[in-house]
């Protein structure tokens, strides 16, 4: 057994050449061309590691194009999410196509400037009680508008006094008895 003089790798005897550097220990010389053999590795595959840069690149470069597409897409990862939420919570849900969501939208209240609103003189509720228009808003306060006045919940109007504003009725209170009323056309 020869140890190399360049890369001190042990050199069998079989062998006439360092298989690390191409030194030749008979003429003392580096081999011209020499290319270096490859040693092999336990189960007779080519492992080929890939250096850290290279793995944080990619994964950089993954992270910022799934968060851009989530940005460009939101909206419909968001539907995506929900019809399989309710998909597989059991929950089958209609697809509301823009017709009916038009035709709903166009009978769910009349506007009105409330701005320039002045209320009426007080009017007779006890025979037309008249619900003119509800603003309905789940997350803050809603109004109705009975009889050209402007109501929120736990105000009275006469001996009406006004419980719960839905988004299509209100329930009210008179003389005791409840009631719901709904907007008139």
């Amino acid at each position: 057994m020869k140890i190399c003089r360049f890369c001190q790798e042990a050199i069998s005897d079989q062998e006439e050449i360092c298989g690390n550097c191409g030194y030749n220990p008979k003429t003392d010389t580096l081999s011209a061309g020499f290319v270096k053999k490859e040693k092999k590795l336990s189960g007779g595959k080519n492992n080929r590691k890939i250096s850290p840069g290279v793995k944080v690149f990619v994964s950089w470069g993954i992270i910022i194009t799934v968060f851009s597409s989530g940005l460009k897409y939101q909206g419909k990862i968001g539907d995506i999410i929900w019809e399989t939420k309710n998909f597989l919570s059991g929950n089958k849900m209609k697809k509301n196509n823009p017709a009916s969501q038009e035709a709903n939208q166009n009978k769910i209240a009349r506007l009105i400037d409330v701005r320039s609103y002045s209320p009426a003189s007080e009017k007779s509720l006890e025979k037309d009680r008249r619900v003119e228009g509800i603003f309905y808003d789940p997350q803050g306060i809603s109004y109705v508008l009975i009889n050209g006045q402007l109501v929120t919940e736990k105000e009275s109007l006469g001996n009406l006094v006004i419980k719960k504003i839905n988004s299509n009725s209100v329930e009210v209170t008179e003389e005791g008895k409840e009631k719901t009323l709904t907007v008139n056309n």
